[in-house]
């Protein structure tokens, strides 16, 4: 059998690909979340230039920096003036500046320019340099609010916390959202807060070594676990409720129960076998906090959004 293998020799992609993947895969989100207009119609928002450093190797971090780009795109362009009827849209403009780290988002309306800067944070992650208040969903502030009422001073980096969540609720940015933390109290206290607001439900108190992340090939059909658990309060959503998030609380003690939840924390759709594309748990709209007794993995870091 192994004498038929073929070895196929796999590259990222480089140079002038990189560049036009880079533009195609930003303007593709930024058309996918066009700008809502009073009158029910949508802006045309078009990007019409993007300077930022495309990197090599693993295009993954490419891939999230520039959902996070679409993000404030969309932001700054829900926040700039609307257009009157026969003016053709609002152009957006993207600059990279090496000297000071800082990417700058501009959005050019019928003359009128708004900029918004923003800069890296912990895990690269894009945050803006003057007031997110018109950026961020109300429940991602009051979830912040109401963790540090449980937990005053604990919170070292509540702003960073606060966009995070908003990145989650927005569903656009971090597929899933993942949050690491030392603190058991802490990470079940943000699960029961998130799981109070609307459109979010939660799963609380998953022990990966007591409770399957997802069915092997031989187990039955109806065994109990986590990436079942999440599709069938995703499925209930499409028949009645109005929950489009779903928060989970995973409780990791041992390094072993780290290795477990790699898959279901990965940001890649989650395939079983026989798995089609209509069976698989995309995991745009999910956050995972995981309590982590010991020291965190370097395979659970790399795939964390923020540790608090």
């Amino acid at each position: 059998m192994f004498k038929n293998l073929t070895v196929v020799n796999v590259a990222p992609v480089v140079g002038k690909d990189r560049e036009a993947f880079s533009i195609a895969y930003l303007k593709q989100r930024v058309k996918e979340s066009r700008v809502s207009l009073p009158n029910g119609g949508k802006e045309n928002v078009v990007v019409q230039q993007l300077n930022i450093p495309c990197g090599e190797g693993d295009i993954r971090p490419l891939v999230r920096y520039l959902r996070m780009l679409s993000f404030y795109i969309h932001a700054l362009a829900s926040s700039s003036k609307q257009l009157d009827h026969g003016v053709s849209g609002i152009d957006i403009s993207v600059s990279f500046d090496a000297s000071t780290n800082i990417t700058t988002v501009t959005a050019e309306n019928n003359g009128d320019e708004q900029s918004l800067q923003l800069k890296p944070g912990s895990f690269q992650n894009l945050y803006p340099i003057t007031s997110m208040s018109m950026m961020l969903d109300s429940r991602a502030s009051h979830t912040v609010a109401e963790l540090q009422k449980l937990h005053p001073n604990k919170l070292q980096n509540p702003l960073e916390l606060s966009q995070i969540i908003g990145f989650y609720v927005a569903r656009t940015v971090l597929a899933p959202t993942v949050i690491l933390s030392h603190d058991r109290q802490l990470i079940g206290d943000l699960i029961k807060i998130l799981s109070q607001l609307d459109g979010v439900r939660g799963i609380c108190d998953i022990d990966p070594t007591g409770y399957k992340m997802m069915k092997s090939l031989y187990d039955a059909s109806d065994t109990p676990n986590l990436r079942d658990d999440i599709l069938q309060i995703l499925h209930d959503n499409k028949t009645s409720a109005s929950t489009n998030c779903v928060a989970v609380e995973l409780v990791c003690r041992t390094t072993d129960a780290q290795l477990q939840i790699r898959e279901i924390i990965e940001d890649t759709p989650s395939m079983t076998a026989f798995s089609t594309e209509r069976s698989a748990l995309h995991k745009d709209g999910l956050l995972f906090g995981v309590f982590v007794e010991g020291e965190i993995t370097p395979e659970i870091k790399s795939r964390a959004s923020l540790v608090i």
